[in-house]
């Protein structure tokens, strides 16, 4: 039996790795590919969802000042990181960014509620 299993398993492996070699799947979108969005565009989606939330009511008053804040602090930190480096941040500094961004991101509820994922 125990045979007999891996020989099942064995073949199920080798005809998921042909039929993966034999037809690759489409490229995504520039929009959807992991690591394609800058601080800047990263930023601009989440500035976006915390205005959407507001008008649609699912960020209330506190929460809104609350993550607002909090991308506000991210912005500055940027725009001054920028200016300090003569335009590109070094990986620890966008890292750190990249972070803070994702921590924001998760923090806003509504976007769990409502399904939406960062495209990122």
């Amino acid at each position: 039996m125990d045979r007999l299993r891996r020989l099942c398993f064995c073949l199920l492996a080798t005809s998921g790795l042909a039929a993966c070699a034999s037809s690759p799947p489409p490229p995504l979108p520039a929009v959807y590919r992991p690591a394609q969005w800058d601080i800047a565009q990263r930023i601009n989606w989440i500035q976006q969802r915390i205005l959407r939330g507001r008008e649609t009511g699912f960020l209330d008053g506190p929460e809104f000042n609350r993550v607002q804040g909090q991308l506000n602090a991210v912005k500055r930190e940027f725009n001054a990181d920028r200016y300090a480096n003569g335009g590109p941040l070094d990986p620890p500094t966008r890292a750190d960014l990249e972070g803070r961004l994702n921590r924001i991101n998760a923090e806003i509820h509504w976007l769990h509620e409502m399904n939406e994922a960062r495209p990122w």
